[in-house]
Formats: C-alpha cells, sequence, structure tokens
C-alpha cells in the first residue's frame, strides 16, 4: 500500500508539472497581447525565476559545498544553451502560434538522439531511424496541411525559430546530464538559470529598443504567472515526481504536453488545426512516445506475465 501511494503522488506531482509547463505558450500569448515583447517577457520570467530558484536551494541544498570553477563553467554552458532554447522558443511562439510552436519543440528527443550518435560515433538504430523519418513526417504534416499550397502563407521563420530551440534545447539537456549528477538539479537549475539571466541582461538591452523592453501593467501580471506557474513551480514539482518514481516514468507522462497545449490554445486562444494537422500532430507524438517504449513494454510484459509455480 505504502508503494501505490508513492506512486499515485508521483504521478500527481509530474502531471501537474505538465500541466503547468503546457500552459506557459499561452500564457505568454496574453502577455503579447498585453503589449510586451519577447524580450520583457523573458526578463521577467528570469528576473523572478533565478531568485526563486536560490530560495530552494536555501531549503532543499543549503548544506552542500560551494559550487567549483569548473561546475561554475559547466553551468555556464548550460545556461548559453538554455537562454538560446527559450528566446528561440518564445519567438516561436509570438511568429506562428502556441500549438505548432509547441508540437516542433516537441521533436528534440529526435534532435538528442542524433546528437548523441554523433558523439558515441555510432549510428541511429533502424528503430531510431524509422522514428525520426516519422516524426519529421508528423511535423511536415502539421506545417503543410494543404501539401505545396501552404507554402506560400506559412510563416518558415517561425518554424526555424521553433526548430532552433528544439536544438539548443537539446544541446542543454546533453551538457547539464554530467553537471547535474554532481550539483543536483536544484542547484544545477539555480546555477544555470542566474546564467541565463545574466547573458539576457547583458544581451537584450544591446539588441532591443526602449519599447521592446517596456511593462505594461497587465503583461506584468502574465510575466509573473509565466516565472512562478509555469517554471519554478513546474520544475520542483517534477522534480519531486522523478525522485519518487524515477525519470522513465516520469518522462512518459510529460508526453501529454503537447496534447494539453494544443487543446488550451484551442479553447482559450482560438487556434485551430484542422484533420490533416491533428494527424500530423498524432504521428509525431506517437513516434516520439516510441522511443521511450522500451520501459512501457517490459512493465506490461510483468504485468502479464504469468509467475511460474514453484
Amino acid at each position: 500500500m505504502p508503494n501505490q501511494q508513492t506512486d499515485m503522488s508521483a504521478i500527481v506531482f509530474v502531471t501537474l508539472a505538465t500541466i503547468a509547463l503546457a500552459f506557459k505558450g499561452v500564457f505568454a500569448k496574453f502577455a503579447y497581447l498585453a503589449g510586451m515583447s519577447v524580450d520583457a517577457v523573458l526578463l521577467m520570467r528570469f528576473g523572478i525565476a533565478a531568485p526563486l530558484f536560490w530560495v530552494g536551494v536555501y531549503f532543499l541544498a543549503r548544506k552542500s559545498a560551494p559550487l567549483t570553477r569548473a561546475q561554475w563553467k559547466a553551468c555556464s554552458f548550460a545556461g548559453l544553451m538554455f537562454f538560446f532554447a527559450t528566446y528561440c522558443d518564445f519567438t516561436a511562439v509570438a511568429k506562428v502560434g502556441v500549438s505548432v510552436s509547441r508540437l516542433i519543440l516537441f521533436t528534440f528527443p529526435m534532435m538528442v538522439m542524433l546528437i548523441n550518435a554523433v558523439l558515441m560515433r555510432k549510428p541511429p538504430s533502424l528503430h531510431q531511424w524509422c522514428v525520426f523519418f516519422a516524426t519529421y513526417f508528423g511535423i511536415a504534416m502539421v506545417m503543410l496541411p494543404d501539401g505545396l499550397a501552404s507554402l506560400q502563407g506559412f510563416d518558415w521563420a517561425g518554424a526555424s525559430w521553433a526548430l532552433g530551440s528544439a536544438f539548443t534545447y537539446a544541446v542543454y539537456l546533453i551538457s547539464s546530464q554530467e553537471i547535474m549528477k554532481s550539483l543536483g538539479s536544484v542547484r544545477f537549475t539555480a546555477a544555470s538559470g542566474t546564467v541565463t539571466l545574466g547573458i539576457m541582461l547583458l544581451v537584450i538591452p544591446l539588441t532591443a529598443g526602449a519599447e521592446g523592453v517596456s511593462f505594461p501593467t497587465d503583461g506584468i501580471l502574465w510575466g509573473v504567472i509565466i516565472a512562478t506557474a509555469c517554471t519554478v513551480l513546474p520544475f520542483f514539482m517534477l522534480f519531486e515526481g522523478i525522485k519518487r518514481c524515477g525519470a522513465t516514468q516520469a518522462s512518459l507522462i510529460t508526453l501529454s504536453g503537447p496534447i494539453i497545449t494544443v487543446l488550451a490554445a484551442w479553447a482559450i486562444l482560438g487556434e485551430t488545426l484542422n484533420p490533416m494537422q491533428i494527424v500530423g500532430a498524432l504521428v509525431t507524438i506517437v513516434a516520439v512516445a516510441s522511443l521511450k517504449s522500451a520501459w512501457l513494454v517490459d512493465k506490461l510484459q510483468k504485468v502479464f506475465t504469468k509467475p511460474k509455480a514453484a
């Protein structure tokens, strides 16, 4: 019974984190409608989130040793990659909408697979190649629902921002694996998030005009919601869920994220996908999910395989 209760609490934590993260793009769209730019939203997000993460470090890991120079260096690279990933993501939301940008971003597991294959000098398996082509075939269906006729009206710049976010987020995940083992998730996120904020404070004032970083009252409200409800709280809930049920099981639950985002964008923002795009979205989600199917197959075999008589 205790194990069952623990599993249920883990599912609740991961599910709530997934829902919160899925609404990030929706709330960002509201911030843009309120008059905030991408630059202003990002500055607010990390300006609020970074200090809150260090509050988490104080309560959860304050007895840990200070970060070494090598650890700060690793966190700095991860923070730089997360800056690119986040900037590309929020720009894509502004250009192509919440639904399409989220589905393209969801291809990051394929990016991770290909980058790891290059680093390890080991070609992907036949299954992985099939997943690769199925994933991007599904994305093509979403981007070009009317075939070649869609080429004229589609925002390819926005799609490129989304693909850039998927790639840099994949690099962020790969580069953070080793350093996270020694620092732990809480300290790593606080350190890398601080670096990301520092980069934004340096870069955004140089690239954006004075009007690009204005903070209208309504926009500030959405910025606070994005920073707290869609950044800090989901991280701690996801961290707690992974601790209780493991990263593999948690990752399977997060596969529902794109579906939640598309439904939220339809119900709240009025964004729609035609039947061809819906089929493409399902193809992409199922293809990515199959990368993590080994864990599920093993669990099902244990459930349906009868124990041998003694």
